[in-house]
């Protein structure tokens, strides 16, 4: 009967450890892949697991989420076993609300305030970057505003072209300067 006893017991662990919710303890970037350690008791600490981030696909696209300490998450483990178990992230909670609550828009926010967000119902994305933007292609970049365009910037404005650059307008094309306006060019048409 003890040798039935340890069975139903072994089996009863199993069962409760397939699911378990916990918080991430540390994480380790160093290892390929990176792994995290996940607090799921007081003083219970899973061993290094391998986390979800999104898609992991060779041929198509490669998702990077990271991870942080203090994010609420799931280990699933399929053998009930928590050091062959995966890692799962991350679950809403009172110390990690949403950005955002509308039934329309998808919405990232950094702990900087930097944030990018697509309403589906209104179709527009809005992007708030705290910090510098950078923006590189190796091929041709075009952009389109059927409204208007409007650029304002409290600091200069460079445009630089190593070829020709051109400025067309169907109507008016005011130029005003508080200071002083420059033309430098080899020629310069006016008509």
């Amino acid at each position: 009967m003890s040798e039935l006893n340890y069975i139903v017991r072994d089996i009863q662990r199993r069962l409760s450890n397939m699911v378990k919710r916990g918080r991430v303890h540390s994480v380790d970037f160093s290892k390929t892949p990176p792994r995290v350690r996940v607090e799921y008791a007081e003083n219970a600490v899973t061993g290094w697991l391998p986390w979800v981030s999104g898609l992991a696909s060779v041929k198509g696209r490669t998702d990077w989420n990271p991870l942080s300490i203090g994010e609420q998450v799931l280990i699933v483990s399929e053998s009930g076993d928590l050091s062959s178990g995966v890692v799962i992230g991350s679950l809403l909670d009172s110390t990690n609300t949403p950005p955002s609550h509308s039934e329309f828009e998808h919405m990232t926010q950094f702990d900087d305030g930097t944030s990018f967000s697509y309403n589906r119902k209104t179709h527009e994305l809005k992007v708030d970057i705290k910090g510098a933007l950078s923006l590189s292609t190796s091929g041709k970049l075009d952009i389109s505003v059927e409204g208007d365009a409007y650029i304002s910037s409290l600091g200069a404005v460079s445009v630089e072209s190593k070829d020709s650059l051109s400025i067309n307008s169907g109507g008016d094309i005011d130029i005003e300067a508080e200071g002083n306006l420059s033309l430098k060019g080899t020629r310069i048409d006016l008509n």
